[in-house]
Order: structure tokens, then sequence, then C-alpha cells
């Protein structure tokens, strides 16, 4: 079982705790499965108390026993219940809490059972700290990237005509647990968590959009999941998606493939080609101080010069405005390759960018990959080949 190191922990809570004073807080009271991995490398119930200075306390609901073989942190404690909490927090006035991931009921809870605390936003703070990646957390992005591509691999070799995309969807999702993935992706934003872990779309199912803000959605099963693969057979001649977060320890690596089954249309084989001009641009120029309204930018310019920006991240009104996006232990970390996107990159920043053109009553094609940044550039971490997988 692979653990966090203490020294990789207590590095990230210096980090916050920097933060807090940044926000004159006297300490900050951490309740989400994210923020427990992160600072304490245990995800079971409780809470985490980091002081402004002084030593975090990881209180723990439930499993104790499994917190404390889980977390090198030193001080891991029970907690009977929340009325024990003002116990825990040494007289704190102001503290932070996760108030952008937090319901008005359960904000109203804590209200009841800690009289007298002024509570403020750390969730900022806390999705800035983590979009910077430390070297042992590329390592991890580094081991999805190697599951991801043995992924790619079972797809191609299965993939064939007449095969429906639930069919290929399972043995991709198969390979990818025996790989080592988890099975579980975590998202940050509000009701974005039911997605699949794999999306295998072919034809016209990559115009098939749905409510989550991503380009690709997908037909799905049912309304009651309408998102991903459907029943529909996979035909030969037509591009088949392959969109496919992978999760190592916790941290995702993100990757969109595109295969076909004899002959790709001309015009969609040079639609790929621009999709693989844009990565590379893209990761030149993904350095410290760039932002990531410039990189969108570059991004919607090639498309233009090739004469594709209407087909870009999506079709009419069902267009997305990004061309990528931070990952790590959620989905969708900061930072975001998007317009009004000022925030400079910073090195360890790690990105998934995802071009991807839409053909209406053809379907799509996109590459999806995952970067590094470094002060010379951004540095793949995805190791499967970028071509267009073509099966005979």
């Amino acid at each position: 079982m692979l653990l966090t190191p203490r020294t990789e922990l207590e590095h990230r809570i210096r980090r916050l705790q920097a933060a807090l004073e940044r926000q004159a807080l006297d300490g900050a009271l951490l309740h989400s499965t994210t923020s427990l991995l992160y600072f304490t490398g245990s995800a079971q119930q409780g809470h985490l108390w980091v002081p402004a200075s002084g030593e975090a306390r990881y209180l723990v609901r439930r499993v104790l026993d499994r917190a404390r073989r889980e977390s090198a942190l030193s001080t891991i404690e029970p907690l009977t219940s929340l009325r024990a909490l003002p116990d825990h927090l040494g007289g704190a006035r102001r503290i932070g809490m996760e108030l952008d991931r937090m319901p008005v009921a359960q904000f109203e809870v804590y209200r009841r059972h800690l009289p007298g605390v002024e509570a403020a936003d750390v969730g900022p703070a806390l999705r800035q700290l983590r979009s910077v990646k430390s070297p042992w957390e590329v390592e991890r992005v580094r081991a999805a990237a190697r599951a991801a591509d043995e992924t790619y691999q079972a797809l191609y070799v299965a993939l064939r005509e007449g095969l429906t995309e639930l069919e290929l969807s399972v043995v991709g999702e198969t390979a990818q647990r025996l790989a080592g993935a988890q099975g579980m992706i975590r998202w940050h934003a509000h009701n974005a968590f039911e997605s699949p872990a794999m999306m295998v779309l072919a034809g016209e199912s990559g115009l098939a959009f749905s409510f989550a803000d991503t380009p690709f959605g997908g037909v799905g099963l049912t309304p009651a999941a309408p998102y991903g693969a459907s029943r529909r057979a996979i035909r030969r001649d037509e591009p088949v998606c392959v969109d496919y977060p992978t999760v190592v320890d916790g941290y995702v690596h993100d990757q969109t493939r595109t295969m076909v089954i004899g002959r790709l249309a001309p015009d969609l084989v040079r639609a790929h080609g621009v999709c693989r001009e844009i990565l590379d641009a893209v990761a030149e120029e993904a350095r410290p101080g760039a932002t990531g309204e410039q990189l969108w930018e570059r991004a919607v310019a090639i498309a233009r010069r090739a004469g594709l920006e209407e087909h870009f991240m999506g079709w009419g009104e069902s267009r997305v405005r990004f061309v990528g996006h931070g990952v790590g232990l959620e989905l969708d970390e900061w930072p975001i390759l998007a317009p009004r996107q000022q925030q400079p990159l910073e090195a360890g920043n790690v990105i998934a960018v995802e071009p991807k053109f839409f053909f209406p009553g053809r379907g799509a094609v996109g590459l999806e990959s995952t970067f590094v940044v470094t002060p010379s550039g951004a540095e793949r971490l995805s190791i499967t080949g970028e071509e267009l997988g073509v099966k005979p």
C-alpha cells in the first residue's frame, strides 16, 4: 500500500499555513475527502484542524485505526461528535472552511456547534495550493499515464465492427482496473461527480452533448445516466473517440484518443492533425507566466487558420470555451485554459490539453494528453502515441 510520505504532508501543511496567515485566519477546519487525502494521506471520515502555526490534528469520526495506519501525521485523534469540535480548536475565533463545497444546511450545523466562531472561505486558496504538484505527485500522474497506455492498447486490440460502444467501454474499464486504476473519479464541481470512468463515442454519438460542461457528452444508456457509451454498434469508416481519465493512487491522468476501423474521411484526418498541432503549440508555450487565456487564444488561432474554428470544442450552441484544465486529486483542477483566465501558470501545474473538432452528422475527432509545466515548456506525461489509431 502506497502511503504519502510525512515530509510531503508537512510541506503541504506549511504552504497552507502561509496561506492562512495571508488571510489573517487562526486556522482551517477541513472536511472534504479531497482535502483530507491531500493533507493527511487518508480519506477516512473526519476533519483536519490546521492552526495558523503549530501541529495539525486529524480528528477522525470513522475509522480511527485505518486513519492511523494510512496517515503519517503525528496527531490523529478520535472525534466523538461535532459538539466536541470547540475542544480541538484552541480558542480560534476566525477560521477557514471549505465553503465553496459545503451545503448551506451543513454550514448551519457547524454554526450551532461553533458559537462565536467566524468562518471564511479557504476553498480558492486550497485549489491554488493543489494546482502546483510536487515531484512526488507528478510521479503518481506518471503511474496513471502508464495505466492509461495499457488501457488504450486493450481498447485498440478489441475494436471491431459491430461491437457496441458499451461493450468496448467494458473492455476499457476492465483493462483500467487491472492496470491499477481505482475506478473512482473525484470532481470539485457541484453535481459533476457522476461521470463514467470511460466514454466511448462512435460516429454521431460524438455529437450527443449532455449536461456537463465538457466537450464530449454521449447518449448513455438512459436519461438517468445521460452520459457516455450507448448500445450503438460501431461501424467502419467512422471516428471512434475514447475519453478516459485514469486514476492511480488518487491522481488523475486524462487522455483522449481517436480510432477508426477502415478509413477516415480526409477532412477528419486533417482535423485530427490540427489537434496534434494544437497540442504541440500549447505544450511549447505552457511555461511559468503564461496565462490560461493566452493558451486558449493560441489554440483558437490554430483552429481558425485551419478553417475549423466553428467546429472547435463543440458545435453550435453546445460549444465549450476551454481547451484544457488542471488535473490532480480531482479531474477539474486549476489552472483552466480558457478566456479571462489571467492567473499565471506555475512550474508544477499539471494540465490536460484536449483539442477536439465536431462535424454535424458525422462525429468528432480529438486528442487529450496530460502535461506538467516546466520552466522550458510543458513536458508530456502521457505516453500513448497521439497518431490516429487505424485498424483494417
